[in-house]
């Protein structure tokens, strides 16, 4: 097949634009300030710089305007998904859908797609693919599968395939293949189903400001609901027929099952002798322990009774694999679908520079993830020290310091005040009457939660510069938006 045209020279030109923005994001205090600055920068330049900042400055930043109809379809589509013959198990497996949630996850996989879309040289076969795909064909017969499911979706309704132009435009990113939209879904159900699990080893009352299902359907129902939606979730996922994203989402679930068991082993000791999980790329960088951690030591004098770097790095650890995972390894197979992953890459002619180019925007599409993950959970720990029950939708001031967790605040403020009795309080889990008052108390008299804020944007400018890799386009230009309101959200 011929080779695609590699995108055009004006959207290059706003990706570089963007890179020299992120020079200066570490002084920028919003989303506002780092597209004024991107306009002052490229004004200095060429003509056709100017135009292409007129181009960016024109973009929609708003996540919704983007996707919102998309994300209105997904959660009809999904609720067709979830049927059982069983009525119990049908009632609680739709039970979390039938709120209204954030659908960050979603919304991020439909953003990189309309992000990603086009950059791929295989593009082009990648889309008649999946538009000639149905998504919902079994690849069994009935009487093998045995699935019974009362409201399954609609067949397709025939259409031609309406081929886009070979030249990658910003432009021509209205299209979301069927394939990206089945796992924004998938990625729903799967945290969903994490959520019915952690509802139960919590003991927690309410989510999203109602019953939790636990106290409503029972632990029992709701361990079965989980395993029934992560049961549908991989029978979605075997029908997009492509293996590179079934390995990359199979592994989320084997991750956030990593991770709560770090997080039970935690709540166990806090001593050195908490399981990591010893692969590099589930850990915190170098950097990253450097700057946050090592750079705030104690004396030696408090080495003895202080945090050390291991139990920050297991807390770390264990946020990448219950929250940043998924979001990371969605985002990275929504670029995978579009054609920019390694079985794609191989499959058709490409040069090497080409599938260079296609590994990087996949590269692109997880690093935004991950970051995003780790900023996004690191939010939530502060948010337990400030929001409000009623505000936050479920249990909250001090509700992880209930279930004996030290979070990054309580780290912080132990290593800070490390002569208090935090140290104490953390080995014992919070357990006896006033340890948790004691604890919020201490917290809030360190700088513990201006620490974590801080830890919380770096991850934030880390996912924007990944956001540099790709062109310039109303989907990145919301991507950027939304990491922007994860860290400035307060529920």
């Amino acid at each position: 097949m011929p080779s695609m045209a590699r995108p055009r020279v004006s959207a290059l030109r706003g990706a570089q634009a963007c890179m020299r923005v992120c020079g200066v994001w570490r002084s920028a205090s919003s989303w506002a300030d780092v597209v004024q600055t991107a306009k002052n920068a490229v004004a200095s330049d060429s003509t056709s710089a100017a135009q292409g900042a007129a181009a960016v400055s024109s973009l929609t930043h708003d996540p919704l305007a983007v996707v919102g109809q998309d994300l209105s379809v997904l959660r009809q589509s999904i609720s067709t998904l979830l049927g059982s013959g069983q009525p119990s198990l049908d009632r609680i497996a739709k039970y979390y859908f039938a709120a209204e949630g954030k659908h960050v996850r979603p919304m991020m996989v439909l953003l990189m797609a309309k992000a990603t879309n086009g950059l791929s040289a295989a593009w082009g076969m990648q889309r008649a693919h999946a538009i000639g795909e149905d998504v919902d064909k079994p690849m069994n017969r009935e009487s093998v599968l045995n699935d019974v499911n009362p409201t399954p979706p609609p067949p397709p309704s025939p259409t031609a395939p309406r081929p886009l132009p070979a030249q990658y435009e910003p432009k021509l990113q209205h299209t979301i293949l069927p394939t990206q939209r089945r796992l924004a879904e998938i990625t729903e159900m799967i945290h969903v189903a994490s959520l019915l699990h952690d509802d139960v080893i919590d003991a927690s009352p309410l989510r999203r400001g109602a019953p939790s299902a636990p106290s409503k359907f029972g632990n029992k129902m709701s361990i079965l609901g989980g395993d029934f939606l992560l049961g549908r979730a991989s029978i979605a996922l075997a029908r997009l027929r492509d293996p590179e994203v079934t390995e990359l989402m199979s592994t989320v679930i084997a991750n956030l099952v990593e991770g709560e068991v770090m997080q039970l082993r935690a709540q166990e000791t806090v001593s050195e002798r908490v399981p990591v999980t010893d692969l590099m790329s589930t850990m915190p960088s170098a950097e990253e322990l450097e700057r946050f951690w090592t750079a705030y030591a104690p004396s030696t004098r408090d080495a003895a009774v202080a945090p050390t770097r291991h139990q920050f790095q297991v807390y770390l650890q264990k946020t990448y694999l219950k929250t940043a995972s998924l979001m990371a390894k969605s985002a990275c197979s929504a670029a995978v679908l579009g054609g920019c992953g390694e079985w794609a890459t191989q499959s058709y002619a490409m040069s090497a520079t080409q599938r260079a180019d296609a590994a990087a925007v996949c590269d692109a599409a997880y690093a935004y993830g991950r970051h995003v993950g780790m900023a996004f959970q690191l939010v939530d720990d502060l948010l337990d020290f400030h929001a409000t029950t009623e505000a936050f939708g479920k249990p909250s001031g001090g509700a992880d310091l209930k279930l004996g967790l030290a979070t990054a605040p309580v780290l912080y403020a132990w290593q800070e005040l490390a002569d208090s009795p935090l140290g104490t309080l953390v080995a014992r889990r919070f357990s006896e009457p006033g340890d948790v008052e004691q604890a919020l108390e201490l917290v809030h008299r360190s700088q513990g939660l201006a620490r974590t804020a801080q830890l919380a944007r770096y991850h934030t400018e880390a996912a924007h510069k990944a956001l540099a890799v790709l062109p310039a386009s109303d989907a990145r230009a919301a991507l950027a938006q939304l990491n922007e309101q994860i860290i400035t959200r307060v529920k």
